[in-house]
C-alpha cells in the first residue's frame, strides 16, 4: 500500500472513529461550575409533598453529554413515616436540563422499595450509550432498620414525556440475577437479556 493510500485510510478510519464517539452518549462528573449552578436549582420545592431535611450528594453530580445538557442531581430526603420508628429516606434524582428546568424522580423508597429507607447512593453509571438517552444504573445502600444491603434501580427514558422514570419491572428483575451490584456487571447484564431477546 503506498502512503497516500495508507495516510488516506487511517484519515478515513479516524473519521469513521469520530463519528461513531460523536454518536455516543457519555456520562462524567460534572465541573463544579455546572454541578453548583444545577444543585442551586434543587430547592426544596422541588421535593415530593411531606419532604424535608434534603440533601444533595455533591460529590456524585453527573452530567450527560447530550444537547441540550441534562445535569443529573442525585439527592435524599427525610419522608413523614412512623412517629414512633426511626426516620425513614427516600433518595431521588432531579435532572437540571440546560434552561435550568428542573425535573425530580423519586428513585428509592417508593414502587417495589417502599418498604427501605434509602442511606445514600452507592454509584451511578449509564446501563448503554448507544442511544441518545441512555438508561441509567444507580445502586443504593439501604436498609429495613434491621440490616443493610445493596439495591439497583434502573431508570428509563421516556421520550414522550421527555423525562428519566423508574423501570420497576427491570430493577426488580436485575435483583433476582444474583451478581455482585456494580455498574459494569449490571451494564453486561442487561446487554446480554437484550441479545437474548433478539
Amino acid at each position: 500500500m503506498t502512503l497516500r493510500r495508507l495516510s488516506h485510510h487511517f484519515l478515513m478510519l479516524a473519521t469513521l472513529s469520530s463519528v461513531a464517539c460523536h454518536a455516543q452518549t457519555a456520562m462524567r462528573k460534572a465541573t463544579p461550575v455546572d454541578a453548583n449552578a444545577a444543585a442551586g436549582k434543587v430547592t426544596a420545592p422541588t421535593l415530593p409533598t411531606g419532604a424535608a431535611e434534603l440533601e444533595i450528594d455533591r460529590k456524585q453530580i453527573m452530567s450527560l453529554s447530550v444537547s441540550p445538557a441534562l445535569t443529573l442531581v442525585p439527592v435524599r430526603f427525610s419522608k413523614n413515616g412512623d412517629a414512633a420508628g426511626p426516620p425513614f429516606h427516600q433518595c431521588g434524582l432531579a435532572t437540571v436540563n440546560g434552561t435550568g428546568k428542573t425535573h425530580l424522580i423519586v428513585t428509592f423508597g417508593t414502587d417495589w422499595t417502599e418498604a427501605e429507607s434509602c442511606v445514600s447512593l452507592s454509584a451511578i453509571g449509564t446501563a448503554e450509550s448507544k442511544s441518545k438517552y441512555p438508561a441509567l444504573v444507580l445502586i443504593y445502600q439501604a436498609t429495613t432498620g434491621h440490616e443493610s444491603f445493596p439495591e439497583p434501580v434502573l431508570l428509563k427514558w421516556n421520550s414522550a414525556s421527555g423525562i428519566y422514570e423508574l423501570d420497576a419491572e427491570r430493577s426488580q428483575w436485575i435483583t433476582t440475577q444474583q451478581l455482585p451490584y456494580t455498574i459494569p456487571n449490571i451494564r453486561r447484564l442487561l446487554a446480554k437479556n437484550a441479545a437474548e431477546r433478539k
